[in-house]
């Protein structure tokens, strides 16, 4: 049997096989960001088509969090319990396990979709969103770790098989533990020990909330494109802090913020999506005419990172060397021997996927059942530029070939 199938564990979770389905913004909530049937079809596909474990796309701890971006689920209130208690039942009825990610988005967001000012670290704008930040004050460090243990709270009494504390792609946690976001010079800011703080308070919060046995992940970064942005070795020891806190189940590693352009997703630069997915909003939005001027035509001619199977692997190894907790790996994930030959050589012990599963949410099967040796996600990123402004799914279009 491929080692893709044989079952695994995360804390008391037993997995059916080491296919994980990465997190991505979904835009399926409505308005107040409760969790909609769109959402449930969504992951059932996911659950149907074989997949191990679904973490969803982030979901908001709190309304200075939100995301700018269309139609953000949210778990900021108990009121919203039982509408993610309805999705989470309905997933276990068809066999599936899920895991909730949430998430602050700090200062990538825009105030004027949150209603409230954008917190962060240091008072840095963010170089997509360009809207300039408070420095957090003691008082409010401490509001957003107990926002993360409220929502972890509410997750596991809507019956998530988990959560994943989302400390990666530039968002408030991973502010913090970036010297390029973090310039603060009190205990949350300078050496690494004090950039992790932040984490290690909210890992301890979390775990508090929800008990032992409740199963705990958190993302991580291995890299930023600026100089002074995180990088593999930072992100190993950080990852050995995790694990010194003994209230984390697994670490899953990824890479890339909104400022580095399409570090996260490699692949096709989608220049002709961004002006076509973006361009019929922006007679009706401020947001969308300032990002089109600020960061298309700038980022259009960025030079980017090329497109390379596992492109986190090579952190994930030095991690791994650093850390006993169960490492999750995402990043260009696309074929099956690929993903049975890093498993087996170590270098990590899952792989997760986002993009291939949103053009076939049935790639686990059909990698078992030996139909496909490899996904047909070509990496095109429009389901990534899209998100801004509607729900996801696959936008590619295979080239017409002339008989």
């Amino acid at each position: 049997m491929s080692i893709l199938f044989t079952p695994a564990k995360i804390g008391t979770m037993e997995l059916s096989n080491r296919l994980i389905r990465a997190a991505s913004h979904e835009g399926l909530s409505d308005w107040r960001g409760r969790p909609t049937d769109e959402q449930f079809l969504f992951y059932k596909g996911f659950v149907k088509g074989g997949i191990g474990l679904i973490i969803t796309g982030y979901a908001g701890i709190m309304q200075s969090g939100k995301s700018a971006l269309f139609h953000m689920t949210m778990i900021d209130s108990d009121e919203l319990i039982p509408d993610h208690k309805r999705l989470v039942d309905r997933i276990h009825q068809v066999g599936g396990k899920i895991v909730l990610q949430i998430a602050h988005c700090g200062r990538q967001t825009w105030s004027s979709e949150t209603g409230k000012p954008l917190l962060a670290p240091s008072a840095i704008s963010c170089g997509f969103y360009r809207e300039k930040p408070k420095e957090m004050s003691e008082e409010e460090i401490h509001n957003v770790t107990e926002g993360f243990a409220m929502a972890a709270c509410r997750a596991k009494e809507a019956g998530y098989d988990g959560v994943e504390i989302h400390g990666a792609h530039g968002y408030l946690l991973s502010t913090f533990l970036s010297l390029h976001s973090n310039k603060r010079a009190d205990k949350w800011g300078g050496s690494l020990e004090n950039r992790f703080r932040i984490v290690g308070e909210v890992l301890k919060a979390v775990r508090k909330s929800v008990g032992m046995d409740y199963r705990v992940l958190i993302k991580l970064n291995t890299y930023e494109k600026a100089s002074d942005g995180m990088n593999s070795e930072e992100c190993a020891l950080i990852s050995k802090m995790v694990g010194q806190t003994d209230c984390c189940d697994a670490i899953e590693l990824s890479c890339g913020t909104s400022e580095d352009g399409f570090v996260m997703a490699r692949g096709e630069f989608p220049t002709d999506a961004i002006f076509n997915y973006l361009r019929p909003y922006c007679n009706y939005s401020s947001e969308v005419k300032f990002c089109m001027k600020t960061f298309v035509v700038p980022f259009v001619k960025l030079k980017q990172p090329p497109f390379s199977e596992g492109y986190n692997l090579e952190a994930s190894a030095k991690v791994k060397q650093l850390v006993s907790l169960p490492i999750i790996t995402v990043g260009g994930m696309r074929s099956k021997r690929f993903m049975e030959e890093v498993i087996e050589a170590k270098k990590t012990d899952f792989v997760s996927m986002a993009r291939p599963l949103i053009r076939e949410p049935n790639l686990p099967n059909k990698f078992r059942d030996g139909i496909s040796e490899s996904a047909s996600c070509v990496s095109c990123n429009q389901c990534v530029v899209a998100s801004d402004t509607r729900s996801i799914r696959c936008y590619y279009k295979k080239p017409k070939v002339d008989s």
